[in-house]
């Protein structure tokens, strides 16, 4: 027996450096592409539809947004209970796992189609008129967020195995479909309508692959265990899901209640314009997530290892790493943001550079303490952060509201900042008393990397004020010399190509008991 547990402990891992490594890869080419074809898009996308039919579409997304709530934090149990089985070896829990997840996000997806109906009707009741073409924009994209709700559980359980390969090419494909589409729909003379249906249709095929990788990489969940109802997994889960529904929320509020405001105050032309900043952000902060959000599930299953100093290391490992690569991009959006929007969308939407610069710097901050933030959610320390998250939000929402009448979108972006800047000062403390890493050696390790990513940041901007122009050529050449001499002293410097060895280390151990664990069952 232990011969051929030898012969099969190479065959197969469950969770590998090299996966990680993988999944970071292709995350950020999804990010490349995206980004990409929302570059490309936008302009053609708003210029086809008019200001006011995409201040519909950006309307309407706001408001689906809000769906999202009815998750009840439920994605963010399913992630980590899962991770936590995986890294226990627990095939039993985790099926149980999966299978009252799908079950739960279904019976909320059916929900979902009620309030998107009843919403629509609303709206055509109050607005016979001109809300008529919102509330069917409204209905479609409605009914896509109810049919995606269920897909959250495979994602999930698909993620917190390190998978991240599967689900990322759900979202390149969906990505590309949706590109295809929109420019068929648009030229076709459909408008905001064809481009909703377009959206509804685009993931479909992603969802059927999603339901086959969960089985194809978790063989132990099989079908006839997905009919049947665990009340103590449910309770689990909600017991760990109810802070993170109160996160979510507050998130929203930071991060997408901007729109709303601004169409209180301003109009819907002025929606479209801040909209060009809040995409630019969003799309910043995505790309730095897709970095450094491959370190999830190792916190996570660190923590079911018993393993504190590897999450130690861990956690310093990400926090450099995202500091630096926000700390580039933040550069990026505020040195080239003029020139890019003046291109890409023309001089009229100018006057959402400020704007941009303004959630550039919000982001940064949030980004730097993202991967302290997935380690409070790793160990199950949720609540203490929610907490300081829902201050934050109802600090937003106030600052925003109160800024709104005499600075306009400047204002609604200062009400983002502000609170942000308050959190730098408290997160060092919530890191030392739930995490026990002392402020001193926290707050050293950020400000060793922050001077480091200020000096190499000298030469990208030398490169731009010597040769940005708005032109693409021009901003492509910027961009990728910056990058380079960027990212390589960068890299040498601070990291050294230890980042990578010091994770491979402390995974060893939890790789080498999954992989033994899983020969024995073999045999």
């Amino acid at each position: 027996m232990s011969q051929k547990v030898n012969q099969d402990q190479p065959q197969k891992k469950l969770f590998s450096t090299r996966k990680l490594a993988l999944g970071s890869t292709i995350r950020v080419i999804y990010l490349v592409l995206s980004t990409v074809i929302g570059f490309i898009l936008t302009p053609f996308i708003v210029h086809t539809l008019g200001a006011e039919q995409y201040g519909i579409w950006a309307l309407a997304c706001a408001f689906v947004g809000f769906y999202s709530f009815l998750d009840l934090g439920l994605s963010g149990a399913v992630f980590t209970r899962m991770s936590h089985a995986i890294g226990a070896e627990d095939h039993s829990t985790a099926s149980k796992i999966y299978a009252t997840g799908l079950r739960l996000f279904s019976g909320l997806g059916v929900i979902l189609v009620v309030a998107s109906i009843v919403l629509a009707v609303g709206v055509m009741f109050l607005r016979p008129g001109n809300g008529t073409l919102f509330a069917i924009t409204l209905l479609i994209i409605g009914l896509q967020t109810a049919i995606s709700f269920p897909m959250r559980a495979p994602f999930g359980v698909l993620n917190a195995g390190g998978h991240f390969e599967a689900t990322t090419l759900v979202l390149i494909s969906s990505a590309l479909l949706r590109a295809v589409g929109t420019v068929v729909v648009l030229y076709a003379g459909k408008g905001v309508l064809g481009l909703a249906a377009v959206c509804f249709l685009a993931w479909i095929p992603g969802y059927i692959y999603l339901c086959y990788a969960v089985h194809r990489h978790y063989p132990y969940i099989r079908a006839r265990d997905l009919t049947k109802w665990h009340s103590e997994t449910a309770k689990g889960l909600f017991s760990f899901g109810v802070p993170v529904l109160i996160g979510q929320i507050a998130d929203r509020i930071r991060l997408q209640t901007d729109t709303i405001v601004v169409s209180i105050f301003l109009s819907l032309t002025a929606v479209a314009h801040y909209n060009v900043a809040t995409t630019l952000a969003l799309y910043y902060m995505d790309g730095v997530i897709a970095i450094i959000g491959v370190l999830t599930p190792v916190l996570a299953m660190q923590s079911s290892a018993k393993d504190p100093e590897g999450m130690r290391r861990s956690i310093f490992v990400g926090t450099r790493l995202g500091l630096c690569s926000a700390g580039f991009v933040a550069f990026g959006l505020i040195a080239w943001g003029r020139a890019f929007i003046a291109r890409w969308m023309g001089p009229i939407f100018l006057d959402a550079y400020p704007v941009l610069v303004i959630l550039s710097l919000a982001m940064f901050l949030d980004l730097v303490q993202s991967t302290t933030v997935n380690a409070l959610y790793a160990t199950l320390h949720q609540k203490t952060f929610v907490k300081v998250n829902v201050a934050e939000a109802v600090a937003n929402i106030a600052l925003s509201l109160a800024l709104a009448h005499r600075y306009g979108m400047i204002g609604v972006a200062l009400g983002t900042l502000i609170p942000a800047i308050g959190r730098l000062f408290i997160q060092p403390f919530i890191v030392r008393d739930k995490l026990n890493i002392r402020v001193r050696d926290y707050v050293a390790a950020c400000l060793s990397t922050a001077w480091k990513t200020a000096v190499f940041l000298i030469v990208p901007m030398l490169v731009t004020l010597r040769w940005l122009r708005p032109t693409y050529p021009a901003m492509l050449l910027v961009g990728i010399v910056s990058a380079l001499t960027f990212a390589l002293p960068m890299w040498y410097f601070e990291f050294g190509g230890t980042g990578w060895q010091l994770i491979r280390s402390r995974l060893r151990p939890i790789t080498s008991r999954l992989r033994s664990g899983e020969a024995s069952a073999r045999i």
